[in-house]
């Protein structure tokens, strides 16, 4: 099964990444699997992402860009890749939410990175994220299960004073399973920041060498979420819980 088919995505609607873990490899897994299945995609961000080559992203559009030339390269290659202007070599702002709605009717689905985790595994938001557009239909949660055993540091974790304080543990500390499930199910975590109607799900990342772990966890987000999964947005290796 493809990721996009077990996440139950595909034509229409914006679908927002948050958490941490591998949202940038898991949105441009999803973009080339529709893209293959003959859809018009673009990915974007709310708020940063790293230099990706062309050969992944397809056309890379940067500043502010006319309407027009966005549907030229959607029309002509099937896969754009919108961001605002380069902070830094290895930093691209991205766009406001306002124009993720804007641009969402020019193509058949809008893959956006909607926080940042500085590439940790794990993360609880803080009161100002995930900086989610008006039209998101799906937001896919992710975690990192290369965490699991690792120490509750800043190496490890993105805003690690707030996952102690959710999973009630020391800085320092092993991850286990606990921990990981109290922090995705936090009454002040990403389910307190998902507006009325939108389908959100987690996507358990990194899950190859940690299998067994993972579907044990991702069989206890289900519910309060809609559906879980684990697997490899690297590999394209997916299972889902529902």
């Amino acid at each position: 099964m493809s990721l996009l088919g077990a996440l139950g995505l595909g034509r229409g609607g914006v679908v927002a990444a948050v958490g941490a873990g591998g949202k940038t490899t898991l949105l441009y897994r999803l973009a080339h699997e529709a893209h293959s299945a003959g859809l018009r995609v673009l990915v974007t961000s709310t708020t940063h992402m790293g230099p990706l080559p062309e050969a992944t992203t397809g056309p890379l559009l940067l500043g502010d860009v006319a309407r027009e030339a966005i549907e030229e390269a959607v029309s002509r290659t099937g896969l754009v890749t919108l961001l605002g202007k380069r902070v830094r070599p290895d930093k691209i702002e991205g766009i406001s939410a306002e124009q993720v709605d804007s641009v969402a009717p020019l193509v058949d689905l809008v893959l956006v990175e909607a926080d940042g985790a500085r590439g940790r595994s794990l993360k609880l938001p803080a009161p100002h994220e995930p900086v989610l557009p008006g039209t998101t239909g799906v937001v896919l949660v992710l975690a990192g299960m290369d965490v699991l055993g690792a120490p509750l540091t800043d190496a490890n974790v993105h805003r690690v004073a707030l996952v102690t304080s959710a999973c009630g543990r020391a800085e320092g500390e092993p991850v286990d399973a606990e921990a990981l499930l109290a922090t995705l199910l936090h009454e002040t975590g990403y389910l307190s920041r998902i507006p009325p109607g939108v389908r959100a799900g987690v996507f358990l990342n990194k899950a190859e060498g940690e299998p067994l772990g993972a579907a044990e966890v991702a069989g206890r987000l289900v519910p309060p979420y809609a559906f879980a999964a684990y697997g490899s947005a690297q590999s394209g290796t997916v299972a889902l819980v529902e």
